[in-house]
């Protein structure tokens, strides 16, 4: 007998269930960094410029992977926030620049933190040789995906 809902097809659709996984992971961790005002769509752009100080808009688009237009909306907020401050590039003085401001660079160990500790708890349920194999697999399928694009 068929399932009318598409319950069985969804539930074993892997692609489904990542996505599944990914929204309630996210939506985890967003409530996780909410008292430190900031959310997951953050973390992209403030970890690319903890290790690089000074990124364009365009960079960081590239390295979110999402569109110009939505990370011109995100940067836009983040510099209203607190999170960064907009430069000119000395170089081309047409280009703008974003680094991280001195609250976010004080907020990084905080975010280490809650980041460290939501890992734990998110994984808990797998053991050590499980996580790493679960690893190893997304990051075949990210190497796989972005091959394809």
């Amino acid at each position: 007998m068929s399932d009318p809902s598409g319950n069985q097809e969804r539930h074993g659709n892997p692609s489904f269930q990542l996505n599944q996984v990914a929204r309630l992971i996210s939506r985890y961790f967003d409530k996780q960094l909410a008292p430190i005002g900031i959310n997951v769509a953050n973390l992209a752009v403030l970890g690319a410029l903890r290790d690089s100080e000074r990124l364009s808009q365009k960079e960081l688009a590239e390295i979110g992977r999402i569109g110009q237009p939505a990370m011109a909306q995100m940067l836009e907020r983040m510099v209203k926030d607190g999170l960064l401050v907009r430069e000119q590039d000395s170089v081309d003085r047409r280009k703008v620049m974003f680094a991280l401001s001195k609250r976010a660079v004080g907020l990084m160990p905080q975010i280490a933190l809650v980041l460290k500790e939501g890992n734990a708890e998110v994984f808990s349920p797998l053991s050590q040789k499980e996580l790493c194999g679960l690893i190893k697999l997304l990051q075949r399928l990210e190497q796989h995906l972005t091959s394809l694009s």
